[in-house]
């Protein structure tokens, strides 16, 4: 009777107590990813690249790497994982701990793939979490210095008149210089044959070995023979010039108004807290806009471009149904 009378209350008290213990802990537990938020990035943090080492996307991965190991005071370091049109790379982020310890140097390929393959492996818009963009590098039309086409407009004339349609090279089938060519093709009408390479370096030297008519492609990787007076840029694919080469015209300006940029970008696996993307946004925009960023990425011919993650994400969303619209018209899939 004495030890019952002394038990009920103890119990009773349990009772009570139980309800206040597990609100205290699910208070505390939702502390938590604030609290490892706030103390981010306490250890490295990957960025992936789904490149081999030396291209565009990987010089701009450890550009802003660097920046942002500057301003966390942790190392951001570059791990470049090439494959299968960078699947294999972006798997790999989507795949990882949501914690923004594992982080994607995104391209358009995110867009791309998503038309050109039938099945992935992964849903780019729902498995990723985009952080900012860090440039669009739009698409120049190319000719060799020594080609009798001067300007932009006779090109169209010559490619219209053409029986066997001008050579153009890119860095390969579905890259957006491809689908841009084959853009600009149905938009006037010309006779085009591409000419398809296994990157931007094979299609340049195509190009300045004059192998081809033309080129589609970015300013990065056929600036140095711009600058060195092999290649000569007739047009941009760009809503306006670029400050990089204020004396190109857009297409539009020439009468056919096509956009086509390449871009990267920076993400994360989705599910990482707002919080640590917040951080990582903020910490992006203010490097990508000091005069010592624009000055070493305008060295490797690009301007930095940077976006909030809604934009980023409406941005992938858009380049995802303008390319499938033109890779089905032209047939285009992947290799």
């Amino acid at each position: 009777m004495h030890a019952w009378t002394t038990t009920a209350p103890r119990a009773a008290c349990m009772r009570r107590a139980l309800p206040a213990l597990l609100a205290a802990l699910l208070t505390f537990g939702g502390l938590l990813p604030a609290a490892r938020a706030a103390d981010y990035p306490d250890k490295p943090v990957r960025i992936i690249v789904p490149y081999a080492p030396g291209g565009g996307a990987d010089t701009a991965a450890r550009a802003i790497g660097q920046r942002l190991s500057e301003v966390f005071g942790q190392s951001f370091i570059v791990e470049n994982k090439a494959g299968a049109a960078t699947q294999t790379g972006t798997l790999a982020v989507a795949r990882a701990a949501p914690d923004g310890y594992t982080l994607l140097l995104g391209t358009a390929n995110l867009a791309t793939n998503a038309v050109l393959f039938d099945k992935l492996p992964y849903d780019a818009q729902r498995d990723l979490a985009p952080i900012s963009l860090i440039t669009k590098a739009p698409v120049y039309v190319l000719v060799h210095a020594d080609s009798p086409v001067k300007d932009f407009k006779q090109l169209v004339a010559q490619a219209r008149s053409s029986r066997n349609g001008l050579s153009y090279g890119t860095a390969g089938n579905g890259s957006i210089p491809h689908l841009a060519g084959e853009l600009f093709r149905t938009d006037t009408g010309v006779q085009l044959l591409h000419v398809p390479y296994k990157g931007s370096s094979e299609a340049v030297a195509a190009l300045v070995g004059k192998q081809l008519d033309l080129s589609f492609d970015n300013l990065p990787p056929t600036n140095a023979m711009i600058k060195g007076g092999k290649l000569r840029p007739l047009a941009v694919a760009a809503g306006r010039r670029s400050a990089l080469m204020p004396d190109v015209p857009t297409m539009a300006e020439q009468g056919v108004p096509v956009e086509a940029s390449s871009w990267w970008g920076l993400l994360a696996p989705a599910g990482t807290p707002p919080a640590v993307i917040a951080k990582l946004h903020k910490a992006m925009v203010e490097a990508l806009a000091t005069p010592q960023m624009h000055e070493h990425l305008a060295r490797l011919g690009i301007e930095p471009e940077s976006c909030s993650p809604a934009e980023f994400t409406a941005h992938i969303q858009a380049e995802t149904l303008k390319w499938g619209k033109v890779a089905k018209a032209a047939g285009i899939k992947a290799d």
